[in-house]
C-alpha cells in the first residue's frame, strides 16, 4: 500500500512538474493587434530587463514565467543584442530560441535626426544601441580618423549624415569608430559631383558649406524658407554684416540649448558666437540635412537682411532694420497673447 502511494505521488509530481513545463515552454499572447512587433535588446540587457520589455511589448505573457524559463533552459548568458520582430501568439520557447540564435537576423535600427550636434547624436546612441558616448564623441576629434575620411576640419561636427540606420552586430562590436565611418561614407553619397562643381563655381569650400548648412537647419525645419534663410545670411556676408544667429550662441552656451536665450547668451565669448564674431564660425554647429545643405549652395536670391519668428514655426523677412523691428513687436505681440491666452 504505501510503495502504491508513492509510486501515486512520484506520478503525479512528475505530471505536475511537465504541465507547469509545458506552460512555461508554451505559454503564449494573442494581442488585439495582429500587427508585428519589433523588440530591440541593447548590448548589456540581462534575461529580467529583456522578459520586461517583452511584456511591455505584449510580446510574452509574463516576464516571470518567461525568464524561470529561460533561466532553467540556460539561456540567461546566451542572449544577443539586437533589434528582432515578433508575430502575434509566439510562445516563450519561441521567442528565448529567436534572441539566442546565431543565425538569426539582427539589426538595430536607428534614426538620427536631423539638426542634432555630435554630443546628442553620442547620448541618443549610447541610449538606443548602447554605444559608449564618451568614445563615440572621442572619436569625432580623432584626427588620425579625420584624416582617413578625407574630411578637412578639426572635428567631424557637420559630417555625420542624419539619416534611418540599420547597423548590423558585426558593425558594432563596440567599435564607435565604425558607425562613425558609416555616418560619413552617407554624408558623401549625398554630395553630389554637380553639387561639388556648383560649390567650386561659386567659391565655396565644403567646410563653410555645412557650416551654413547647420545655421540653416538650426534656424528652421520649415522647409519652404530654407533657401530664403540662406539668402539672408549670404547677404549679410557680402555686407561684412555679423549673422548674429541665435544656433550659434545656442551651440556654446554651457546650459544650451535653452528655449529662449537672454541678452546675457548673447555675449558669451566664443569664436563660434556670431553676435560677437563677422563672418561663418569656425565650423559646423550640428548636423544639417540634405534640404539644408542644398539651401546652402543654392540660396535664394533677396535683398533681405533680417528675419524674425512668426510663432507658427515661419518667419517674417526684412529689408530693413526699421521694417525688422516692427516685425519684432509684431512677435513680441504673438508671444504676449500666447502667455495671457495659457494664464490660469
Amino acid at each position: 500500500m504505501k510503495i502504491k502511494l508513492v509510486y501515486f505521488f512520484v506520478l503525479t509530481g512528475f505530471f505536475a512538474i511537465a504541465l507547469l513545463l509545458n506552460l512555461a515552454l508554451f505559454q503564449r499572447i494573442f494581442r488585439t493587434d495582429p500587427a508585428e512587433i519589433t523588440v530591440k535588446i541593447k548590448r548589456g540587457d540581462n534575461l529580467r530587463s529583456v522578459a520586461q520589455e517583452l511584456e511591455n511589448k505584449q510580446v510574452i505573457y509574463s516576464k516571470s514565467v518567461f525568464a524561470l524559463t529561460g533561466r532553467i533552459l540556460g539561456y540567461q548568458d546566451e542572449i544577443i543584442p539586437g533589434s528582432y520582430s515578433f508575430k502575434n501568439g509566439v510562445t516563450n520557447l519561441e521567442v528565448l530560441k529567436k534572441i539566442t540564435d546565431v543565425n538569426s537576423v539582427r539589426y538595430y535600427t536607428v534614426t538620427i535626426p536631423e539638426g542634432m550636434n555630435i554630443r546628442q547624436i553620442g547620448r541618443l546612441l549610447q541610449r538606443q544601441i548602447g554605444l559608449d558616448s564618451a568614445k563615440f564623441v572621442g572619436e569625432t576629434y580623432n584626427d588620425s580618423l579625420i584624416a582617413l575620411l578625407g574630411i578637412e576640419a578639426e572635428n567631424l561636427e557637420g559630417f555625420l549624415f542624419p539619416d534611418t540606420y540599420q547597423f548590423s552586430l558585426s558593425q558594432l562590436g563596440g567599435n564607435e569608430k565604425k558607425i562613425i565611418r558609416i555616418m560619413v561614407s552617407e554624408f558623401r553619397k549625398k554630395i553630389s559631383a554637380d553639387m561639388i562643381k556648383d560649390m567650386e563655381k561659386e567659391k565655396l569650400s565644403l567646410i563653410d558649406v555645412v557650416s551654413m548648412a547647420s545655421i540653416i537647419e538650426g534656424e528652421t525645419r520649415y522647409e519652404p524658407e530654407k533657401k530664403t534663410i540662406a539668402g539672408v545670411y549670404y547677404n549679410r556676408l557680402k555686407k561684412r554684416m555679423r549673422l548674429e544667429a541665435d544656433p550659434t550662441v545656442q551651440y556654446v552656451i554651457p546650459d544650451g540649448p535653452k528655449q529662449r536665450l537672454k541678452y546675457s547668451d548673447l555675449k558669451f565669448p566664443s569664436p563660434y558666437n556670431t553676435y560677437l564674431n563677422r563672418g561663418l564660425p569656425p565650423g559646423p554647429i550640428n548636423n544639417p540635412g540634405l534640404s539644408s545643405i542644398i539651401a546652402a549652395i543654392y540660396p535664394e536670391k533677396h535683398s533681405y537682411l533680417y528675419f524674425v519668428a512668426k510663432g507658427d514655426g515661419s518667419h517674417r523677412f526684412a529689408e530693413t532694420y526699421s521694417e525688422h523691428k516692427k516685425n519684432i513687436q509684431e512677435y513680441r505681440k504673438f508671444l504676449q497673447e500666447q502667455t495671457e491666452r495659457n494664464a490660469p
